[in-house]
């Protein structure tokens, strides 16, 4: 029982920081996608942390898109 709670402990540090790792594969989203998980984000409820992570790089890529002039979201 307690070597569960250490895993999921474990998995629950670390999961944000390989999650942000990966927020340059939303480059490559089109933008129809990335428009779409947006709006999924923004009226998702009960979300796991990965799930909030997800949706902060969604974020992430529509205001860096909103940057160069592409407001996608």
């Amino acid at each position: 029982m307690t070597e569960k709670i250490v895993k999921n402990a474990m998995l629950m540090l670390c999961l944000p920081v390989i999650l942000a790792a990966c927020s340059g594969a939303y480059e490559s989203i089109e933008d129809r996608e990335l428009r779409q998980r947006h709006y999924q984000c923004q009226h998702a409820t009960s979300l796991s942390v990965a799930e909030i992570q997800i949706c902060q790089n969604v974020l992430r890529e529509c205001q860096r898109r909103a940057r160069k002039g592409d407001y996608v979201c």
